[in-house]
């Protein structure tokens, strides 16, 4: 069932604000967070406006919900697939292999997270940066410095290959599969955590 048929239907609000929350999602990506309209979600969703802010105070409280909830689900499969590996080499190319995968089902949470939609709102900047950060200390704990902040800023360096890294292969059309951009990047940046793991 497509978002605009399912919103025809009376759904429990816990379902109906999951469904706007997807269609969100696909509409800041297509259209930035300046050029959404409210107008133009609640007619994407197939909702009056007065149903959308039943469930959103504002287009920035819908975005700020749609970032966090996109990050945590970014963060959720990295570290899922991270922990089901039995050494750190195996862990860091997990976590790679499950940040593309997640990407290539969701190029829209791509366009979000990554993409010029957050402006310059000081919350917008720090939802994507609570993302960077618990990157970075999944990163750090694999890194056996003797000061935990050395260990940080050795995994925030870390985590810009793989920033780097998804741009480009967004920007050549995901010319290459998820699984092999998961090994080019984990070869690059093992060769540095090598010695420090």
């Amino acid at each position: 069932m497509t978002d605009t048929a399912a919103a025809t239907v009376r759904l429990p609000a816990p379902e109906r604000r999951q469904q706007l929350l997807c269609v969100a999602l696909r509409v800041f990506a297509r259209l930035g967070y300046h050029e959404t309209s409210m107008s133009a979600l609640a007619s994407e969703a197939g909702v009056t406006k007065p149903v959308l802010y039943q469930h959103f105070a504002s287009k920035h409280d819908l975005f700020k919900e749609v970032l966090a909830q996109t990050g945590d689900r970014l963060l959720g499969a990295i570290s899922e697939r991270a922990q089901e590996q039995d050494n750190p080499r195996n862990a860091v190319e997990a976590g790679f292999r499950a940040y593309y995968h997640f990407f290539d089902d969701s190029p829209d949470a791509y366009a979000v997270l990554y993409g010029g939609s957050l402006g310059n709102d000081p919350e917008f900047r720090h939802d994507r940066r609570r993302v960077r950060d618990a990157f970075a200390e999944m990163v750090a704990g694999l890194i056996k410095a003797a000061d935990h902040a050395d260990a940080l800023a050795m995994a925030a360096g870390v985590n810009g290959i793989p920033e780097a890294m998804i741009r480009h292969w967004m920007h050549e059309g995901r010319c290459r599969s998820a699984d092999e951009m998961a090994t080019l990047t984990a070869r690059l940046a093992w060769g540095g955590l090598e010695r420090l793991a």
